[in-house]
């Protein structure tokens, strides 16, 4: 199989698992919406697990393709100017698509993150309507909130508060789960960032050779280039200009989280 088959099947792979995502992207949704408004415990508890494996799957899917973006770009400096320019708009565009689609889970999941806290804080004030802003605070963090909900449920042993409580108890875990697959995502949105950028800057750009200098120079690795194209040089300092540009986004969306 030649570098060039073997790059085509590469990409496609890459492309039909961030199509996987987008497909999981839409099932996590409405599994999210199902979640706020059912009122029956144990199709809650049903649907919050079968959330926690969407939320898996799709960190696995997610996973896999970092690392085969990372493949990718250490082959790409085997290559030479004829194949390099296009296994590297490959990856760029690539690693484009899938950041786009995890800027997506992302927002998704954040935006569902603080609709289960407003859920939480929304059935809290039923079974304690006198609640301070601290103890909301304390409901809402992961170990103070266990053990305030543990407290509940010793004083409210029966009846329809104690169904309340067990709806705070699953949400609560439920904004955990979120917010650690929200860390997750933030570290892969890091890694492909660093990968793109360390391609653009490490990837030479060689001069233009003829069939015969590139038969007797392609078995040797350390073939460096002599002379660098303007043009394609303006193509990736805009690539750069993009990425960064990515960047301040992510770290604006994390500030305004914070």
């Amino acid at each position: 199989m030649s570098r060039i088959e073997n790059s085509a099947i590469w990409v496609n792979s890459i492309q039909d698992m961030i199509r996987s995502i987008k497909e999981n992207l839409i099932a996590i949704q409405d599994l999210h919406k199902r979640i706020l408004i059912t009122l029956k415990e144990d199709e809650s508890s049903r649907m919050s697990r079968q959330l926690d494996l969407l939320i898996s799957e799709t960190s696995r899917i997610g996973g896999q393709i970092s690392q085969k973006l990372a493949a990718m770009e250490q082959n790409n400096k085997l290559f030479y100017q004829d194949q390099t320019q296009i296994r590297l708009s490959q990856h760029a565009n690539l690693a484009k698509f899938f950041m786009d689609t995890m800027a997506e889970y992302r927002n998704l999941q954040m935006e569902n993150e603080k609709k289960y806290k407003e859920r939480i804080i929304s059935q809290y004030k039923i079974v304690k309507p006198d609640v301070t802003e601290g103890e909301i605070n304390e409901l809402l963090g992961e170990k103070s909130g266990e053990f305030i909900i543990s407290q509940l449920f010793s004083t409210i042993p029966t009846g329809q508060k104690r169904l309340i409580v067990s709806e705070i108890q699953d949400r609560h875990r439920d904004v955990h789960r979120i917010g650690k697959s929200i860390n997750e995502l933030n570290k892969m949105f890091s890694e492909v960032q660093a990968l793109v950028i360390e391609q653009v800057i490490n990837i030479p750009l060689t001069k233009s050779i003829n069939i015969e200098e590139l038969d007797k120079d392609e078995m040797k690795p350390d073939y460096l280039p002599k002379k660098y194209n303007e043009r394609n040089w303006l193509k990736i300092l805009t690539l750069i200009i993009i990425i960064l540009l990515l960047t301040l986004i992510v770290l604006l969306i994390v500030f305004l989280k914070t």
